[in-house]
């Protein structure tokens, strides 16, 4: 087996310094970060992470909190595309993750202690479940970073969606769209009321009969919660002719529900969708939607949740990434 000894005979340095190397310690340069780290890879080194927690005084271990309700798992393709870039820049810096879902069993009775009992250095708050302790881990020691808001002292990064919500609205009312509903995710979803928010600021500045807005809120961010709800509100008397989601895939149900009642998208009702998840430019007609840069969300979370590991002092404020509007072809001006 492959020791660091090894390593220092072969590149020069001494073991302390190819230890802290190996290990990311700040008073290592890069350059020789990088010069040990590829020795280390070459003769097929392999760092033994009990040895390495009791020299660093650290587990290495960073969790990943997420909510397995709502459809909004870590399969959904918006949280798993923040979590795989968050995960990158992670395992860069020499750190495993480890998922704790909200259903942690008997052994702990909250998932604070379910935290200390896995002795992780931090948490990714990837989206907040509702779980006893979440507030204890919160205000406790352990650094813990967010992609979604969460009440207290976070330092919380995501997407503006009120301004994203706002900017498809103003874009079916530029079509000439007269009644537009929103289709709302569920209301224990941070994310869900800014979006909410966002529909409404553009309801009020545009002549409507609704100025508390046309909305149905959807169970969950899933394709059934979506068809559901665009049942609701084409069983209104008077259904809308433009419909924003606070989801692509909200969206997708409410396509389904629309064809299956002999609609068209876009000639009877135009639809617009948040997110852009992969599908989104595939499904038919494609779908205009909201575009979140889940990449930029990902690496930033990492890039704060490493400064405090580092002891660095981050402020708890709110990073807000911008949007984007991707029209295709889901929507058409009102006739």
């Amino acid at each position: 087996m492959v020791t660091i000894y090894d390593i220092a005979k072969k590149s020069g340095y001494s073991p302390t310094t190819v230890s802290k190397a190996l290990n990311d310690y700040p008073d290592i340069s890069a350059a020789t970060k990088m010069k040990i780290r590829a020795i280390a890879r070459e003769m097929g080194y392999t760092p033994n992470s009990s040895a390495r927690a009791l020299a660093t005084s650290k587990s290495w271990l960073i969790g990943i909190l997420y909510n397995e309700d709502q459809g909004l798992g870590i399969r959904h393709p918006h949280f798993s595309e923040i979590i795989e870039k968050f995960k990158e820049r992670i395992e860069q810096a020499g750190y495993e993750l480890i998922f704790i879902g909200n259903r942690i069993g008997e052994r702990h009775n909250s998932v604070y202690e379910h935290c200390l009992y896995r002795g992780v250095d931090a948490v990714f708050i990837a989206n907040p479940p509702e779980v006893d302790g979440l507030q204890d881990l919160i205000n406790s020691r352990i650094p813990c970073v967010a992609s979604e808001p969460v009440p207290g002292k976070v330092p919380c990064v995501f997407s503006d969606n009120v301004d994203g919500a706002k900017k498809a609205v103003d874009y079916l009312f530029s079509l000439g769209h007269k009644r537009v509903a929103h289709i709302a995710g569920p209301l224990n979803s941070a994310a869900s009321h800014e979006r909410i928010l966002g529909y409404k600021m553009s309801v009020q500045a545009h002549e409507t009969d609704y100025g508390e807005g046309i909305i149905e809120v959807a169970n969950q961010f899933n394709f059934k919660s979506g068809y559901e709800a665009m049942q609701r509100l084409l069983d209104m008397h008077q259904p809308p002719t433009g419909l924003f989601c606070s989801s692509d895939v909200l969206a997708c149900g409410a396509i389904a529900a629309a064809r299956e009642r002999g609609l068209y998208v876009p000639e009877d009702i135009s639809i617009i969708g948040f997110d852009d998840i992969e599908i989104a430019a595939y499904v038919v007609p494609g779908l205009t939607t909201v575009r979140q840069n889940r990449a930029e969300i990902g690496l930033t979370c990492a890039e704060l949740l490493l400064k405090m590991l580092d002891g660095q002092n981050v402020r708890p404020e709110t990073v807000r990434i911008p949007t984007q509007l991707i029209i295709r072809n889901s929507c058409r001006r009102a006739t």
